[in-house]
């Protein structure tokens, strides 16, 4: 009988990061299903990754969170989509798209051949795109107005 091994480690292992208490746990299934995280990158490498985007967007919303009186993000009034709190959908959002931003910068370092690099130029335009999409979620989570700027 043969057995397969992936040559670049990535497992099927799912793992759910920890977060304080006020914030909802995630996991690394659902950001890798959320925004397409490549099977490339490990379990480890994207718990990293989604433990760092945590930490970042929570600071980010240290403000508003003080003004909040709810136990936990689950319980802020909110629309509910599936039985599942707009605020909380918008959280996992942002922070899976931060860490879909950190795997494409990282890309072209794990990766040194001739395709990887095709690959990375190709993907590295998107990297933006999805620091914006994490910027937009928590605009609508916390209320505030969005604006787009383009230069010319």
């Amino acid at each position: 009988m043969a057995t397969f091994i992936p040559a670049n480690g990535a497992t099927s292992e799912d793992r759910t990061v920890e977060n304080d208490g006020w914030f909802p746990d995630l996991t690394v299934a659902a950001c890798r299903t959320g925004v397409s995280v490549a099977s490339q990158h490990s379990t480890d490498r994207v718990a990293a990754e989604l433990l760092s985007a945590m930490i970042e967007v929570n600071a980010s919303l240290d403000e508003w969170r003080a003004e909040q009186s709810a136990a936990s993000l689950a319980v802020v009034p909110a629309k509910t989509y599936g039985g599942v709190s707009e605020k909380v959908t918008l959280y996992a959002r942002a922070v899976f798209c931060l860490v879909r931003a950190r795997t494409i910068e990282v890309t072209r370092e794990h990766d040194a051949t001739a395709k990887g690099h095709e690959r990375a130029d190709l993907t590295e335009t998107n990297a933006p795109y999805w620091r914006q999409a994490s910027q937009e979620a928590l605009a609508r989570l916390t209320g505030r107005t969005r604006t787009v700027v383009e230069l010319i």
